[in-house]
């Protein structure tokens, strides 16, 4: 029996030993195939892979002391601006990279929204800039636009690309006209950011039309629970909405039943928005929401672990404070409406739930939309320093 022991000892040592070495060499061949800023024999910074300085290498790259600009092999000390490598692009001051900073900023191929030093490519609204306030769709400034779009402050009157702050009268969209005041449309103060989840599926192209139709933008929280629709996820970027992650399967046994199930389901549905928008999003929505109980049949506490880790990676979760039910009992048009009508009263900033694969939701946006315009409200998207609401975590 000891000689037995003595063997299971020595083998299971043999196994840990194994296991070290092959994680010390993934490390070391992860580390040597990254791109590494160094200083060389002549004192100059450089750009190194493999052990090989990139002559040819014209990027972004990183060392302990942050991320660089590099131009042909070197930093260049002297960039300021919007630059870009594989992982995004980044805003540069003085050949570094600035992770706190917030603004717009352009390079050759146009004017850009940072955000924490990245370019957002998911930012849409108004934001502003040193000289204006500008119209930003999908990251970028588009000079093209001219109509209406709102940000935190209201919803404005956009000329070519900027607010128009000189701009009075009326503006008709949809069949509704508005009335504009040195560039700001004048009502009621109230916000709602209309969240669609579940999606893209067969209701999918019918909702972006009647969107379109009266200028609004929504978020949707996309899966791939209907995967011949994902061509969705890009003419919904494409349009302006905002794009956020709900998990791929939407299964709760796959999602909850580990941290570890959650994430890599996660990842896919990332892959997706990826391939579709040409991006990954920071913004995403728990099935059930943070406060769902169904959890608990599959891992305890893996709502209170999961928050804390989207909190960790960087990630904005986002639940509800109006429910259009469309998910519960409710089966009409009618009831949809109802339900968003009179939960909105109730809200300054209202974070609407609704499912565009609900063929009764979608019947239902052009009434409730209409009402919500012509009752004084602004539709906005959310945004990852935006407007948020966290139910309390119930498991």
């Amino acid at each position: 029996m000891n000689t037995i022991q003595s063997i299971a000892r020595r083998v299971t040592a043999a196994l840990m030993l194994v296991c070290v070495l092959s994680t010390m060499f993934a490390i070391t061949s992860s580390a040597e195939s990254e791109r590494v800023v160094k200083k060389n024999s002549k004192g100059v910074w450089v750009c190194m892979k493999d052990g090989k300085v990139e002559k040819s290498y014209t990027g972004v790259a990183g060392n302990k002391y942050g991320w660089w600009r590099i131009r042909k092999g070197k930093v260049d000390f002297n960039a300021t601006g919007v630059c870009q490598n594989e992982r995004g692009w980044w805003y540069v001051k003085h050949g570094k990279v600035s992770f706190g900073h917030n603004g717009i900023h352009h390079n050759k191929n146009g004017w850009w929204y940072i955000r924490d030093g990245a370019v957002d490519f998911f930012a849409n609204g108004v934001f502003k800039a040193r000289n204006g306030w500008w119209y930003i769709k999908q990251g970028k400034f588009d000079r093209s636009y001219t109509g209406l779009a709102s940000n935190e402050y209201g919803n404005w009157y956009i000329k070519k690309g900027k607010v128009d702050f000189e701009k009075n009268g009326t503006y008709e969209k949809g069949g509704i006209e508005y009335k504009i005041v040195n560039g700001k449309v004048q009502n009621n103060g109230k916000k709602i950011f209309l969240t669609f989840d579940d999606g893209p599926g067969a209701y999918t192209d019918q909702l972006l039309g009647i969107l379109d139709k009266y200028g609004v933008k929504a978020t949707f929280f996309v899966t791939s629970a209907y995967p011949s629709y994902q061509y969705d996820i890009k003419k919904e970027y494409d349009a302006g909405h905002g794009i956020a992650a709900h998990t791929y399967t939407h299964n709760y046994w796959t999602i909850y039943r580990s941290t570890g199930g959650f994430w890599e389901d996660h990842n896919r549905i990332q892959k997706v928005i990826e391939e579709q928008t040409g991006h990954r999003t920071s913004m995403m929505r728990f099935p059930g929401g943070t406060s769902n109980t169904v959890s608990r049949r599959y891992s305890r506490g893996v709502m209170s672990a999961l928050t804390k880790q989207a909190a960790d990676k960087h990630l904005f979760f986002y639940d509800w404070n109006v429910d259009a039910d469309d998910a519960g009992k409710t089966r009409t048009a009618n009831g949809v409406f109802n339900n968003i009508t009179s939960g909105v009263r109730y809200h300054d900033k209202s974070i609407v739930l609704c499912h565009d694969v609900k063929p009764y939701t979608v019947n239902a946006m052009d009434r409730t939309i209409r009402w919500c315009l012509q009752n004084g409200y602004t539709f906005c998207v959310c945004q990852p320093d935006g407007y948020n609401y966290h139910m309390r975590v119930a498991n």
